[in-house]
């Protein structure tokens, strides 16, 4: 062999190792690709697929009821609030005022209020007795109306001329009027006592809470001077608070006869159960909606006075519906889809309808059938994957050349 053959050979022993190493690495880079059939399917190996941490969810069939979804603001609820005053002027005394957030039982003292008796303090004593007899004849006077119109609605509705719904907020209004006398009347207790009971060289008198529950305001602190007009604590007993929610008037058919809503708190999970006490008779004139108002039992606290919530009331019955939980669904270009596992490791990409939305679950109106399994971890991780795998190879060997040039 001639010295050209030698160095002919040389060469082309050098060359075959980095082609087939080349080679290997072209394998390599295709076994990390996702491919796609003819049918849109995407096909992943089992290594694809612990990589990319899918993990895959049934639908399920549940029985969801219609409905519409409001915003309501929790209230106390009648008769469990309560504002605190100093039954004269003067100043706080006292071991200790309780603070926002604290507890605090019936008759239990919170301060004292301390002043020197005067002329002028007399003539208040007087007036403000008086103001506070007026309130509680008022109330009175009220709360006998209310029963004679409860006893009018009782007697229509047992002739069948009204619905029980009228009845109901009759009976209602007897509450709140019966509320409201005991509230006067207890305001014009304390007062009395607190003045009969005051010395008249300094007069000193207690502050005692006029109902259990927690204080949500306070507007004085200990030595500050305080005046009759401006309320010292404000007690709310916050166990069960109500939850007033805006319902629109078109609305109004379709909840008549609910008697429950579902209470939730944005952007949290789960939900509360509210019963319903009533819904109002006056249309607010300026956005057109009608208050219904819930009982939450509260006892663990997680409702604040004001918090703003949201109500899903019923409209209907409940039905069979299907559903998924919300991390399955993407969106491209205004359509909802999901990746449908019809075997391991083969992925189908479906465009679906949806509904309403339950917490971190929502309704499938159609696209779906009971027992497909959708992807719910990943879903993001295997639409990249699937996009991925419909560039051509030549393509994407070009792109990857360019990079490195």
């Amino acid at each position: 062999m001639n010295s050209r053959g030698i160095v002919f050979v040389l060469v082309l022993a050098a060359l075959l190792p980095a082609c087939g190493a080349e080679r290997e690495r072209e394998r390599g880079a295709a076994g990390t690709k996702a491919a796609t059939s003819t049918n849109g399917e995407t096909h992943l190996s089992p290594d694809q697929v612990r990589a990319s941490g899918l993990r895959s969810t049934e639908v399920v069939e549940g029985n969801v009821a219609p409905s519409i979804v409001v915003i309501g603001r929790i209230k106390a609820r009648a008769g469990g609030e309560a504002e605190v005053f100093s039954p004269f002027p003067g100043r706080l005394v006292g071991e200790g005022l309780p603070k926002i957030g604290d507890s605090v039982t019936k008759g239990q003292r919170i301060a004292e209020v301390e002043q020197q008796f005067t002329a002028a303090d007399t003539l208040q004593v007087t007036r403000t007795a008086i103001e506070l007899q007026t309130s509680f004849i008022q109330a009175q006077q009220e709360l006998e109306l209310k029963r004679t119109e409860l006893n009018r609605a009782q007697r229509l509705y047992d002739g069948g001329a009204i619905p029980q719904k009228q009845l109901q907020v009759a009976e209602f209004e007897v509450k709140q009027a019966e509320a409201k006398l005991e509230g006067a009347g207890r305001a014009k207790e304390q007062y009395e006592a607190a003045v009969s009971n005051a010395n008249s060289e300094p007069r000193r008198a207690p502050i005692v809470a006029p109902i259990s529950g927690t204080v949500i305001a306070a507007e004085a602190t200990l030595g500050q001077q305080v005046d009759p007009s401006k309320n010292v604590l404000t007690i709310a007993d916050l166990r069960t608070v109500w939850v007033e929610a805006a319902v629109h008037e078109r609305d109004l058919p379709p909840i008549r006869a609910a008697r429950e809503a579902e209470i939730e708190i944005p952007g949290s999970t789960g939900g509360l159960t509210g019963k319903l006490v009533t819904i109002g008779n006056l249309v607010d004139p300026q956005n057109r909606t009608v208050p219904a108002i819930f009982s939450v039992d509260n006892r663990d606290g997680t409702l604040r006075i004001e918090m703003f919530v949201e109500a899903r009331i019923p409209t209907g019955p409940p039905s069979k519906i299907l559903m998924i939980p919300v991390s399955a669904v993407l969106s491209e270009a205004g359509a909802s889809f999901v990746y449908v596992e019809s075997q391991p490791g083969v992925y189908a990409r479906k465009v679906v309808e949806l509904g309403d939305r339950k917490n971190d679950t929502i309704v499938v109106t159609s696209g779906l059938r009971k027992g497909e399994k959708v992807v719910t971890v990943g879903a993001g991780a295997l639409r990249s994957k699937s996009l991925k795998s419909e560039i051509p190879a030549e393509e994407d060997e070009k792109g990857k050349k360019g990079e490195k040039d």
